[in-house]
């Protein structure tokens, strides 16, 4: 059943590429006339000139109406304020920038050290389990997942074990 299954999909697949691939690609068809595949890239070259000029005069037309720009060592006494109720950005404060980004580098540094424990301990229920010949493969996932706790639990239930 799986095999013809298997067929099945491969004669499907054989299909859909057949007749996807008869679509010819645009290099294909440019292939046998160079000249006219030249022709149609220096229309579109020139085309992208004419709207590069195009687009210049508008910018130039855009300047022009918002007036002259203040001289680059002129600078103005005062900022503007900004409207009531909009929230201005906060000074650039770089301790505080600092504080920031150590602070994320610990965060960063404590959550790769917790991934290694859960890694540690799921390595030492899976090892435990294959010595002893019995116990359940969940507790590894758990010891993944859960770290410390699924420890605990795996050890709690390995005790009651050897009582039993």
């Amino acid at each position: 059943m799986k095999s013809l299954m298997w067929q099945l999909c491969l004669v499907a697949a054989l299909a859909g590429l057949a007749l996807l691939g008869r679509a010819m690609p645009a290099y294909a068809q440019d292939h046998g006339v160079p000249a006219d595949r030249l022709e149609r890239l220096e229309r579109r070259v020139n085309e992208m000139a004419e709207r590069q000029e195009q687009l210049m005069r508008r910018l130039g037309a855009q300047l022009e109406h918002q007036g002259p720009m203040s001289q680059p060592g002129a600078e103005s006494a005062r900022q503007p304020m900004p409207p009531h109720g909009v929230p201005t950005a906060a000074p650039h404060n770089p301790p505080a920038a600092k504080l920031v980004k150590g602070l994320s580098d610990t965060l960063g540094l404590l959550l790769l050290i917790g991934i290694i424990c859960n890694i540690l301990l799921a390595i030492w229920i899976f090892t435990d389990i294959r010595k002893r010949g019995e116990g359940s493969g969940i507790f590894i996932a758990m010891a993944l997942v859960a770290g410390i706790p699924a420890a605990l639990i795996y050890s709690l239930t390995r005790i009651g074990d050897k009582k039993a």
